[in-house]
């Protein structure tokens, strides 16, 4: 179980001997197929059972590695009546995530859900307090900190090797394809802000050791409305300023339109640090950059490494009550609190 302020273990649970049964919620969607659930196939702490789709057939999923026998259903319900399964990792559109999230949770079963988490901090809070009250695990599939250079980063954050915090600077673009895309949508919690905001503000929050005290904010919106949505338009790109009780001044921007870009870069009073793809990090990215207060900089070197199967390990590690999480629901909530007055400042709500 879940604090919804960051209790970091579960209650009630003990290490498990086996692996932990394992079904999927829409298992076509790309985030899926593609990575969470090869790093299910690949961990000898997951056995996936069973996939649930209300749209594709069991052949519209070819996983190498993965488990034959896999039980398919056409209805997310069935699946969740499924005695076996014991965990449920959820892909689903943003505005389908608390719906079933908390359907899951009522069913007995530990969740891991895509980030977003919830398109509101009001719904992350309701889900957080679902999991207490099931006495179940449920995280945000955030990766990124499961990267050897997330881990260095973070460390040097919270030992306050840079000293104390100045500026910060974050930035995710790149070109997202519309037909079918979901994030396209409003109506289905679409936006970019909702789909990279994570990437870009939680760094933010923990250098500058807490929630921001004042935003400001601006959107470029999609051209296109959605017919569905009374008019609304999804944010292709976002701009967002930030300022914290710590002194931090921290800016960042994220686009679904531009050329391919991930940088983070935090200043402090003793020493700055900079990463390229600083948030979907893989085996190439081994370093990052460090200057000390006289303008000393070097590479330092951290190695490069998974993310999506540390991720889905230590989720089993929550489980059973042997690890605490990197990313715990109070940091969850503290950014969708953080989105909700960011969208507001940029007049989107």
């Amino acid at each position: 179980m879940h604090d919804q302020e960051g209790s970091d273990s579960p209650k009630g649970t003990s290490e498990m001997s086996r692996p932990l049964r394992w079904g999927v919620l829409a298992p076509t969607a790309m985030i899926a197929r593609l990575a969470v659930i090869p790093a299910l196939a690949a961990s000898d702490t997951a056995d996936v059972v069973a996939f649930a789709s209300t749209a594709s057939s069991p052949s519209a999923v070819d996983i190498p590695g993965l488990q034959t026998g896999v039980t398919w259903y056409g209805a997310y319900g069935d699946l969740l009546g499924d005695a076996r399964v014991e965990a449920v990792y959820i892909p689903l559109p943003n505005s389908m995530h608390r719906e079933w999230v908390e359907a899951s949770l009522d069913a007995g079963k530990h969740v891991l859900c895509e980030k977003p988490l919830a398109v509101s901090a009001s719904d992350a809070i309701a889900m957080a307090e679902a999991a207490d009250r099931a006495e179940r695990v449920l995280l945000e599939a955030y990766m990124t900190p499961y990267h050897p250079r997330s881990q260095a980063i973070s460390t040097a954050i919270a030992g306050g090797e840079l000293g104390e915090p100045r500026l910060a600077h974050s930035v995710f673009a790149g070109t997202l394809g519309r037909p079918g895309n979901h994030r396209w949508n409003p109506s289905m919690g679409g936006g970019v802000l909702y789909d990279l905001g994570v990437y870009c503000i939680e760094p933010l929050i923990a250098f500058g050791g807490g929630e921001p005290v004042a935003v400001s904010a601006t959107a470029v919106l999609a051209s296109e409305i959605d017919p569905e949505s009374t008019g609304r338009a999804v944010d292709t790109s976002f701009a967002g300023l930030m300022r914290f009780e710590s002194g931090l001044l921290a800016s960042f921007e994220c686009s679904f339109e531009g050329a391919e870009r991930q940088r983070l870069e935090l200043i402090g009073s003793s020493a700055s640090l900079s990463a390229e793809r600083a948030f979907t990090p893989g085996l190439d990215q081994s370093c990052y950059q460090w200057s000390d207060v006289r303008g000393t900089t070097e590479d330092r070197y951290t190695g490069g490494g998974e993310i999506y199967l540390p991720m889905v390990e230590e989720f089993a590690s929550v489980v059973a009550g042997s690890a605490p999480a990197r990313h715990p629901l109070s940091s969850t909530i503290a950014i969708a609190r953080t989105v909700d007055r960011l969208r507001a400042a940029a007049g989107l709500v």
